[in-house]
């Protein structure tokens, strides 16, 4: 049981990885015919295909199905593993105790890739982009929400200067590092 487990463990790594391909190659805008090409869609596509039909994602332009893949395949890979590892050790396999574990760490995944977005919005806003990007518009679309609601709680100490990036980064870390750490 415990190999089949770790082949199913092999299996979700290499799709994550193909679901990162897909992604990275969309960026380079690639030849549609290529075999390669054609191959990651007709892997990725129906898995994302139902992500973007069944969670309601921002109108920025920007596709975040993978995210949400990338997090659901962590989630079962991490499931998995432990679960393969529980009995490796021959002790008794709590199927809910890894559930929570898994969902423990998706939740850190969750935090932190939330907190790259929140780093390069912040980095964005240093210099003047095109406001009709797309990146742009998705970055701020999901941070701006939660920094809104930051700046209505704090007033501005110095004109000009915004300083909720950093109280939201803190609060992202803070949750992060005690929650996580509590519930594991």
């Amino acid at each position: 049981m415990a190999g089949l487990l770790m082949l199913l463990h092999y299996g979700l790594v290499i799709y994550l990885w193909m679901i990162i391909a897909r992604v990275l190659l969309s960026w380079i805008n690639p030849d549609p015919y290529n075999p390669v090409v054609r191959f990651l869609c007709r892997v990725t596509d129906p898995f994302l295909y139902r992500i973007r039909r069944s969670v309601p994602l921002p109108r920025s332009g920007l596709d975040f199905s993978p995210i949400i893949a990338l997090v659901l395949i962590t989630f079962a890979d991490i499931f998995v593993l432990k679960t393969a590892k529980d009995l490796s050790m021959g002790g008794n396999v709590s199927l809910l105790a890894n559930l929570l574990f898994a969902l423990v760490m998706s939740l850190h995944d969750i935090l932190r890739i939330y907190l790259i977005i929140v780093i390069i919005a912040a980095i964005i806003s240093w210099v003047n982009p095109d406001p009709y990007n797309p990146i742009v518009r998705g970055i701020y679309g999901i941070t701006e929400p939660v920094l809104i609601r930051i700046r209505r709680l704090l007033p501005m100490p110095v004109p000009g200067i915004d300083f909720s990036p950093m109280i939201l980064i803190v609060f992202i870390y803070v949750l992060d590092t005690f929650l996580v750490r509590t519930l594991l």
